[in-house]
């Protein structure tokens, strides 16, 4: 079990939890939230659901700064160069939730063609050995070959030290 401040935060049980995936081309998420009633909802949006999306989506930046603004928000930063602003004055943590899978989650035809191979059907070149394409890189064109398989031709040449004097 984790240590510190609200562990269970950091357990893999509650960060797999979450449901949120964001598009592909989401850059940034940018929280602006206050001290103020105003932004509570989004205070708990952060403490609660925000671990989850983060652990969901590793390549995506998201900041939270406080008292930036003077009224809470979401800003989502595309890779296009769009901005797009989520205004969270007095909504719960669910409403938020809800209105960001809306704007920046992934719909389930992106999900569908991000969870199919790349390369269907074949199997990775880069791997060697037991489990591997083959057992031994020696063994594709173009690659040196084994010296137990084909001498190398500098193992030919006789050495300075073997040469006999005449």
């Amino acid at each position: 079990m984790p240590k510190g401040r609200f562990p269970f935060r950091r357990t893999l049980e509650f960060l797999s939890a979450g449901r949120v995936i964001l598009k592909k081309d989401v850059r940034s998420v940018m929280l602006s939230y206050t001290h103020k009633e105003e932004s509570k909802g989004l205070r708990n949006f952060i403490y609660k659901d925000l671990p989850q999306i983060q652990y969901k989506n590793n390549g995506v930046q998201f900041i939270s700064s406080r008292n930036t603004s003077e009224i809470p928000k979401v800003d989502i930063f595309f890779g296009d160069g769009r901005k797009v602003l989520i205004d969270v004055e007095n909504k719960k943590a669910p409403e938020i939730l809800d209105i960001f899978e809306q704007v920046a989650g992934a719909t389930e035809s992106e999900l569908q063609i991000r969870r199919q191979p790349k390369y269907p059907g074949r199997i990775n070149p880069a791997n060697f050995g037991k489990y591997g394409h083959c057992y031994c890189i020696c063994e594709k064109p173009g690659q040196v070959p084994c010296p137990s398989r084909v001498p190398r031709p500098e193992a030919r040449k006789t050495k300075p030290w073997q040469e006999k004097d005449s």
